[in-house]
């Protein structure tokens, strides 16, 4: 699986979670279900360390912002 496959699918993962469980926000969907990366993988169906190196593209990109251990998904980056 391609790591931009990975990184598509935790955020449509996280994406469907903050639209069931989050809060929304001015700021868009917050999470405050705090994930570990270990979790987030049995989520997504990929390695833990897959899971880390998507995280760190998706948050670099602006599609996810975390804070502590919230995790926003701000509205002009959803879709």
């Amino acid at each position: 699986m391609a790591l931009t496959t990975i990184v598509e699918k935790l955020y449509k993962s996280l994406l469907n979670v903050a639209e069931e469980y989050g809060t929304k926000s001015d700021r868009g969907f917050i999470l405050e279900l705090p994930f570990t990366h270990e979790e987030l993988s049995f989520l997504v169906g990929a390695h833990r360390v897959s899971i880390t190196r998507a995280m760190k593209e998706l948050k670099e990109s602006g599609k996810v912002i975390q804070e502590g251990k919230k995790i926003i998904l701000p509205p002009s980056k959803l879709n």
